[in-house]
């Protein structure tokens, strides 16, 4: 079958049949896809395209070969537009030429779907009609031309593109013991008063607090778990342990290092104004705030939420993340590699960074071609749609093999934007499937991690009901030494605040491939586009890393 393809951001004309065909053909079966004037029940103006050109001719030409397998057919035409296309235009032309209708319609029906599904060519975005348009004016045409990138988003407007598109996930309560590193999505109160009475910090003797009596009477003891009222009289004394209740009010404790026993008697020999009491509110008041809605549980805040029976907290849910690595040459880290290998350092790397957020991780390795990925991912037994977020590693460029965009759409995601004007990490995919989330993170180490912390940690901080920190200011301790480049620079760094300014050591590295940087990297300093290097004293801005 002769094909013929066709990416343009030209009108599209409907071509002239080809001659050479005459003789036998049968049948031509036409479709010209039009740009209507609704998208998602409102009135547009235009629908914008884009693709990957190459990538996207290959995989229209594969399918197409793949059908006439099934389907015979004499020539195929396909044009499909890029850019701007005004509502009433034609977005794609599909012409097929065979002996008989049947296998023509086949072929032709079979390919819509296929198109679709499996080929890079993505609808960026619709533009909204003018206030009282109905359709009929056109916009002026602003063509991107084939393989051509739209403008690309600055790191502030995709990190608003993510947080926009990430709702916390709804609250559940869980118990304690499953709690620790969980976000409470709830602000705690205290139901009673902490400790419930007054208390003992010292094993001695509980006295009248203004008793001036030499010598006192013992008349009972008390233990931890006691709990005997009664009301004492001048010259008598209690035997207390640490923490036990007090029989009554107004009583003092004198240690025991500090009398003198004799039989039922006790003398004090030193007397001072310590009461050795903990009373009755002095940590807790009722109705005081506890813990605060979006306090992360610690070992610490969960001892709190036990001691005032708060055992079923309101929280954020686990998230649940599926990582996929891609890349024939990447070999297990108990491997030796051969030419052209590289062993993996993306999968602990992610897992890793993961820990801060309590993740349940789920790691997978796709081989480098879409249609065996697809595959892979099925016979994987997994539910992609019960995980929160999915991350995909590498094939996020534009290069013949990188399909991590086809594949998250496969996955019914939507792609927000697949570029960001950074270095490292500018090939970043962000997508949406309601509420769950997917990221296609560029291959190299460096580029993951800029990456996960500026772009993941914010989705999944704010899936989990809180925020990531924001951006700091601190101060170079040596001269950060850079080329001026179009792209804002996320730059890694060694940032020490012990002595209450943070100060940045910059940490060399000379491309996005660099891992040794990331030992000591806790801080990602933010370089503006067309700076170059900055001056050691200098204030700058950074993004600090979670540990």
């Amino acid at each position: 079958m002769k094909i013929k393809i066709q990416l343009t951001d030209a009108p599209i004309i409907a071509p002239e049949r080809p001659l050479e065909f005459s003789s036998q053909a049968g049948a031509v079966a036409e479709f010209s896809g039009i740009v209507r004037d609704l998208e998602n029940g409102g009135k547009i103006s235009a629908l914008e395209y884009e693709a990957y050109s190459p990538m996207a001719e290959n995989q229209i030409r594969q399918i197409l070969e793949a059908l006439a397998e099934k389907h015979p057919c004499l020539a195929a035409h396909v044009i499909h537009r890029i850019g701007v296309i005004p509502v009433g235009e034609t977005a794609i032309y599909v012409g097929i030429i065979s002996k008989h209708r049947g296998e023509a319609f086949a072929l032709l029906t079979e390919f819509m779907n296929r198109l679709k599904q499996d080929v890079p060519i993505w609808k960026r975005r619709s533009l909204p009609a003018a206030p009282g348009e109905q359709g009929s004016e056109k916009p002026k045409h602003n063509p991107t031309a084939a393989g051509h990138k739209p403008a690309l988003l600055s790191l502030d407007e995709a990190l608003a593109e993510i947080l926009s598109r990430c709702p916390p996930l709804p609250a559940v309560r869980v118990p304690l013991a499953e709690s620790f590193g969980l976000i409470l999505r709830e602000t705690v109160y205290a139901a009673e008063d902490f400790p419930s009475g007054d208390r003992s910090t010292r094993d001695g003797f509980a006295i009248l607090r203004d008793d001036i009596s030499e010598i006192f009477s013992i008349v009972d003891t008390l233990h931890a778990a006691d709990w005997k009222p009664r009301q004492l009289k001048l010259g008598e004394a209690v035997r207390v342990a640490t923490g036990a209740s007090m029989p009554c009010e107004n009583l003092r404790v004198v240690m025991q290092e500090n009398v003198e026993r004799t039989g039922d008697n006790i003398e004090i020999l030193r007397r001072d104004e310590s009461l050795n009491i903990r009373q009755r509110g002095e940590e807790m008041r009722t109705g005081s705030t506890i813990l605060s809605a979006g306090t992360k549980l610690n070992p610490g805040a969960l001892a709190l939420l036990a001691t005032v029976g708060h055992t079923q907290p309101l929280l954020s849910p686990k998230l649940r993340v599926l990582h996929f690595t891609t890349g024939d040459e990447i070999i297990s880290p108990e491997q030796k590699p051969q030419p052209g290998q590289i062993r993996d350092s993306n999968s602990i790397l992610i897992r890793t960074l993961l820990e801060q957020f309590q993740c349940d991780v789920i790691q997978k390795h796709l081989p480098e071609d879409f249609e065996t990925a697809k595959m892979a991912i099925e016979t994987f037994n997994l539910k992609p749609s019960t995980f929160n977020l999915i991350l995909v590693s590498g094939g996020a460029s534009v290069g013949d093999k990188d399909f991590t965009r086809p594949l998250l759409e496969w996955l019914g995601f939507e792609i927000i934007f697949n570029r960001v004007n950074i270095r490292p990490g500018a090939p970043l995919i962000f997508g949406v499937d309601g509420s769950h989330v997917a990221f296609g993170l560029p291959g190299n180490p460096l580029s993951h991690f800029v990456c996960f912390h500026v772009f993941v940690a914010a989705a999944l901080a704010k899936m989990s009901g809180t925020e990531k920190k924001s951006f700091s200011i601190g101060r170079l301790t040596a001269t950060l030494d850079d080329e001026a480049n179009p792209r804002e620079t996320l730059s890694p760094a060694c940032c020490d605040g012990r002595d209450g300014e943070m100060k940045l050591k910059p940490l060399p590295w000379s491309s996005s491939g660099d891992v040794k940087c990331l030992a000591e990297a806790n801080a990602l300093i933010r370089v503006p586009p067309n700076q170059g290097s900055i001056a050691a004293g200098s204030q700058v801005s950074f993004v600090p890393l979670d540990f």
